[in-house]
């Protein structure tokens, strides 16, 4: 007898331990379900506000309105509404987004410069390292421009005038004295022994038509936003201050080939403020590399010669990171900061 309630109770202990371990192993499934379910963000809910540094029109405003186009069909719900903030050589803009809520409903479409170079003057509240980068979108190089009647047809000839004509060559910079369009040709002037007059402008658009006008003789400009006067002969490119030649004009010399060592290139990404949560930072990242590898995107982009360069956070940073180092050496030697 005392055998057999042994057994009963055995048993007994087996399903309260079973029913335990099941109710364990429920709550345990439940307790993860509600914690996955609390860490899905539901976002885009509302448009989404994507800062230009410059103005409408050039190189930059035209590849974020591609983006604009395209990048909803990767991010369901996401509506971009592009804000066009020229001045400061970018910075106003960029000190907006960094005074902006890190809620994914920020971003900016801008070159590295803007946020590598600013800070180097002391003037504005970020650093170089201030950003969330989301992605590299296109590069770009930067030529120099002059009306196609110029006098000058080729780079010697207009390096000729230049030294003998101090100051007298003004030209076209978007952003002015100190910006990324000054630096290269303050650069090559110390190296080669002249003096020319940069001339501020909001944006690339402003300073050709400046140049058509003929209230300044040349400016600095990517090539993309000067393809078509370039192409039906109201403009001559002179010469090209990047590392690598314009795919479509390469014709244009490089100042490295000249004797100058003159090689800065022009990027441009998306960025957000710091401290955007990590996953809305992984949705958009994905989204921008699915919209950077669609043919159509590609084609856009192709179409107003723009040359897409998609990169990751890691690398857009590094990227900023070593055009800080850059731009400062070079910066105190051209002695605009100390």
């Amino acid at each position: 007898m005392k055998k057999f309630l042994m057994i009963v109770l055995s048993a007994l202990l087996l399903i309260v331990a079973g029913c335990s371990q099941s109710s364990q192993t429920t709550g345990s499934k439940s307790d993860t379900a509600a914690k996955e379910k609390e860490s899905e963000i539901d976002y885009p809910t509302r448009p989404i506000e994507v800062i230009v540094p410059f103005a409408a029109g050039g190189s930059t405003d035209i590849g974020a309105r591609i983006i604009e186009k395209y990048l909803p069909k990767y991010l369901p719900g996401a509506q971009l509404v592009i804000v066009n903030k020229p001045g400061g050589s970018g910075s106003i803009a960029i000190t907006d987004l960094f005074n902006s809520k890190p809620d994914g409903y920020t971003l900016a479409m801008s070159t590295h410069r803007a946020i590598s170079m600013q800070p180097l003057y002391g003037n504005v509240k970020y650093s170089h390292d201030s950003f969330q980068p989301i992605a590299k979108v296109f590069g770009n190089q930067q030529i120099m421009i002059v009306k196609a009647d110029a006098p000058w047809k080729t780079f010697e000839e207009w390096l000729e005038y230049v030294k003998k004509n101090p100051s007298e060559f003004s030209y076209g910079a978007a952003g002015g004295i100190g910006s990324g369009a000054h630096i290269p040709v303050a650069e090559l002037e110390k190296q080669a022994g002249f003096k020319a007059k940069a001339v501020s402008f909001e944006g690339t658009p402003p300073a050709i038509t400046a140049v058509l006008g003929g209230h300044v003789q040349g400016a600095m400009v990517q090539p993309s936003d000067a393809k078509t006067l370039i192409e039906s002969g109201e403009l001559r490119a002179l010469f090209n201050v990047a590392s690598v030649p314009v795919p479509y004009f390469p014709e244009i010399p490089l100042l490295k080939d000249k004797g100058f060592d003159v090689a800065i290139d022009s990027n441009t990404s998306l960025f957000a403020p710091k401290g955007v949560p990590e996953e809305i930072v992984t949705m958009l990242e994905e989204a921008l590399k699915k919209t950077m590898e669609d043919p159509e995107v590609l084609k856009e982009f192709e179409k107003v010669s723009l040359q897409t360069n998609y990169g990751g956070p890691e690398v857009v940073q590094k990227e900023v990171n070593d055009e800080n180092v850059r731009f400062g050496k070079m910066l105190k030697e051209l002695g605009l900061i100390k």
